[in-house]
């Protein structure tokens, strides 16, 4: 009996890595899927559950000159930890010369339309699945507490409207009339009535279950130390045990070690480990009906099936830096000001975790064009678990020699 093929080979269980697996057994491919961790330790299950299709990039015009205001402020929605670094201080200028107008314009149609992928993906998995993740498909809120950020906040989503996207405004009597929750002082919301809430954690336990039983393998607990070079091919990869795992194809999807990784090839994906915050609160008497960005802090909240979910910050101040607990405790604090019952929560729980932000705002989605069979899926900031499936099923069909669903040059890994 002839030996059997290698498998394609999965790096990294977060929601890209598992979307990918998802696609590729959907058309007959043999999966193997690796990861350092367990599932729910990875930054796609400490997400905030905010499913927001058409969500701009970080590089908006002006938020690189906010950045530097915000620099020194250790509860700021950005907070950049001052330190001598080089690679930092490239990325911070390149992060400055893409936070403008045009390049925006040309962010919102890449992103808008991977949403848009990405949502049809998101129904299909669930359509086929037994997954329960308290999915809800009612749309979000960016709730303001001033007139002056509804104004501004209905002029954002106005920009949404040329690719599909439906808002709407709700004043603050008429929030408060749907639930007792807000308070007095919030001036009202915009409604993105397409998006969605998930439980990410239950979303990604469940798709891994559910590529187990469909035959995908998985390994955890596997550090990968190097891809392995055959000419001008990748065949697999190397761990830090020594053992080598061969492949057919071999996919990058580790999130921010992406990059390290990548290196031993002299592939760069330029991004900052830039922390996320979560802090999950119960006891509460209301909730949100919907899921919510607070527009003047940049928390997002989301409710459970039994718990709301606090949400946000971006701490770039390196790996392995200690937890900032003023910034856990500035979610608790600032979500105060909008919602009522805040102050008699209990803390359910509380995570911290690294999302792969790039200079210029976009994923590295595709073929390694210097190295035959490898493949980048990378860089989606808080975006990963919105964008993630979409990216997903496009990495599955470059893999497999389909025609993409979507294509961009802005997505090349290779733009670097």
């Amino acid at each position: 009996m002839a030996d059997r093929e290698p498998p394609i080979l999965v790096i990294g269980a977060g929601i890209l890595g598992l979307s990918t697996a998802w696609h590729l057994v959907e058309r007959g491919a043999e999966v193997l899927v690796i990861d350092r961790d367990r599932i729910s330790d990875g930054a796609s299950s400490g997400n905030a559950g905010l499913i927001s299709f058409g969500h701009p990039p970080l590089t908006r015009p002006g938020v690189s000159i906010q950045g530097l205001k915000w620099m020194f402020d250790r509860t700021s929605p950005l907070y950049i930890k001052p330190r001598l670094d080089a690679e930092l201080l490239r990325w911070m200028w390149s992060f400055h010369r893409h936070c403008n107008q045009r390049h925006f314009e040309r962010c919102m149609e890449v992103l808008c339309a991977l949403g848009g992928l990405s949502a049809t993906c998101f129904e299909s998995m669930l359509a086929d699945t037994n997954i329960d993740c308290d999915w809800r498909r009612s749309g979000w809120d960016d709730v303001c507490m001033f007139d002056s950020t509804l104004d501004h906040a209905e002029e954002e989503a106005a920009l949404l409207e040329p690719f599909g996207y439906r808002s709407r405004r709700i004043d603050g009597d008429t929030l408060r009339a749907e639930n007792p929750v807000w308070k007095s002082s919030v001036s009202g919301a915009i409604r993105y009535e397409d998006s969605a809430t998930v439980n990410p954690h239950a979303f990604t336990a469940g798709l891994a279950r559910e590529l187990a039983a469909r035959g995908v393998r998985f390994r955890h607990d596997c550090t990968v130390a190097s891809l392995v070079e055959r000419g001008d091919a990748i065949i697999g990869v190397r761990l830090d045990s020594g053992e080598e795992i061969e492949a057919t194809s071999t996919v990058l999807t580790a999130g921010v070690w992406s990059d390290t990784i990548a290196r031993g090839i002299d592939l760069r994906i330029p991004m900052q480990p830039a922390r996320g915050y979560h802090r999950d609160l119960g006891g509460l008497e209301h909730v949100p009906s919907l899921g919510c960005v607070l527009n003047e802090t940049f928390i997002a909240v989301t409710p459970f099936h039994d718990t709301l979910r606090l949400a946000g910050t971006l701490e770039i101040a390196g790996f392995n830096a200690p937890w900032l607990e003023d910034r856990l405790g500035h979610l608790t604090d600032a979500c105060g000001r909008y919602l009522n019952g805040i102050d008699d929560a209990v803390v359910t729980s509380e995570w911290a975790g690294y999302r792969p932000c790039t200079p210029d705002g976009l994923p590295a989605i595709g073929r390694v064009t210097t190295h035959e069979g490898l493949f980048v899926g990378t860089g989606h900031a808080m975006m990963g678990m919105t964008l993630g499936p979409g990216s997903g099923r496009i990495l599955a069909e470059t893999i497999l020699g389909e025609t993409p669903s979507y294509q961009s040059g802005m997505l090349s890994p290779m733009r670097f």
